[in-house]
């Protein structure tokens, strides 16, 4: 399996997946930039192999991944890697300028709810990446929206 990203997320997720993969390959466009725990806790790991400043070429495969095609950023020398998974770990600002004068955001401008997915602003609700939640899983975001739209119904109801 491959993971593609150089940050915590991706040094997390190789963590977690060193434990039930045969092999991983981390491919990042940059030098590893997460923190120094991390980054000591899977460097060592003797079923990864690193591909800083490796950029996407192309991703191989019918029904299912079959291969991943990285490029050196320096040398511009390709390599096919066989594998049959790919987590993307990358991009973690969310984008919260739309409402960056309407809401509190946080210091890394996730809009701040509360666990009944309320804004600062009464009758605005907000869900997914783009909040404080702690975890950033799709599944995670999808229940966090089915939240909040009920939260919003109510919010309606009593108007």
């Amino acid at each position: 399996m491959a993971v593609i990203g150089g940050g915590n997320s991706a040094l997390e997720a190789v963590d977690d997946m060193a434990k039930i993969a045969e092999h991983i390959d981390l491919v990042s466009v940059t030098p590893l930039t997460g923190d120094q725990v991390l980054i000591d806790k899977v460097t060592p790991l003797p079923n990864l192999s690193m591909y800083l400043e490796h950029g996407v070429v192309e991703i191989e495969g019918d029904t299912f991944v079959e291969s991943l095609t990285i490029r050196d950023m320096k040398s511009k020398e390709t390599k096919k890697l066989p594998l049959a998974g790919i987590f993307v770990e990358i991009g973690l600002l969310p984008n919260s300028n739309a409402v960056k004068d309407l809401v509190h955001l946080n210091k890394v401008g996730e809009i701040e709810i509360t666990c009944s997915s309320e804004t600062s602003v009464p009758g605005l609700y907000a869900a997914g990446d783009v909040t404080n939640v702690p975890e950033k899983q799709i599944v995670i975001a999808v229940g966090e929206g089915a939240k909040a739209a009920l939260q919003a119904h109510r919010y309606l109801r009593r108007l």
